[in-house]
Parts: structure tokens; C-alpha cells; sequence
């Protein structure tokens, strides 16, 4: 497996995400703000999305679902015109615009693995009402 994979995001083409592993040369450098914002991170002005390798790799094999769900979440940041700085209402906004993305691409298992942890991220149980907090935000 590569040190990093880098590809478009699905959800938004204008976004570029990188796969970063602990091989990579700027890992160590990076794993800082891992620690601080969770298994990814947006650059809202470079369009860059910055996920842990390390979390999403079981062995050797990429967890899709997990993967689709953290790249969405965090294009949802970029989408919804997030700053950098961490709040829990950006988050709980961020996970709903993912949902309304996994929806759209069809991407249902990483749908179950939002519902499933929506509630021990954000306090309060999923409900699609929930949604129109960001749907005329994010298409």
C-alpha cells in the first residue's frame, strides 16, 4: 500500500482528498491535528480534505464505508463554508450534510455507520427532521 492516495472526492469533484498513512514523510507532522479534529480535517480554502490512513485500514485493506462517511463529513465542512475552528454545532451540521451526500451517491452502509454513531458524537439521537438544519446548504 502507498504512503498517501490521493484522488477527487466523489461528493464534490472540485475537492482533492488525501489518504495520509504512517509511511508518509509528514505523517508525524500531521497526526497532531488528527489528534485534535478526529480521523480527518478540511482545508476550506485550499478545497483539501486530509483523512488518517491509519484509521481507516484494517491490515491491509481500506474500509470503504468508513472511508466514504469521513470524506463526506468532511466535504460537508467545505460545503457548508466551515472555518477551521472546531464547534459542536459545525459538526452536528457537517454529519447531517454527509448524510444528505451518502444519500445522494448511494452509499448505505456508511449511512448506518452515521445513524449508528450520531447520537455518542452529538448527544441527541438521529432524525431525518434533523436534515433542514443543512439541506438548502448543501445543493
Amino acid at each position: 500500500m502507498s504512503d498517501i492516495i490521493s484522488y477527487k472526492s466523489k461528493f464534490e469533484p472540485s475537492v482533492t482528498v488525501f489518504l495520509l498513512f504512517k509511511e508518509n514523510e509528514m505523517y508525524d507532522e500531521i497526526k497532531p491535528l488528527f489528534d485534535i479534529y478526529g480521523y480527518g480535517f478540511a482545508s476550506a480554502s485550499d478545497n483539501l480534505v486530509f483523512i488518517d490512513g491509519e484509521e481507516v485500514t484494517s491490515g491491509e485493506q481500506i474500509d470503504e464505508d468508513v472511508l466514504r462517511f469521513i470524506e463526506a463529513h468532511e466535504v460537508s465542512h467545505i460545503l457548508l463554508g466551515h472555518t477551521n475552528e472546531r464547534n459542536d454545532d459545525d459538526e452536528m451540521d457537517a454529519d447531517l450534510g454527509a448524510y444528505v451526500l451518502l444519500k445522494k451517491y448511494n452509499f448505505p452502509e456508511s449511512i448506518e455507520i452515521l445513524e449508528d454513531n450520531f447520537e455518542s458524537r452529538h448527544g441527541v439521537k438521529f432524525k431525518k427532521s434533523l436534515i433542514r438544519r443543512v439541506s438548502d446548504k448543501i445543493f
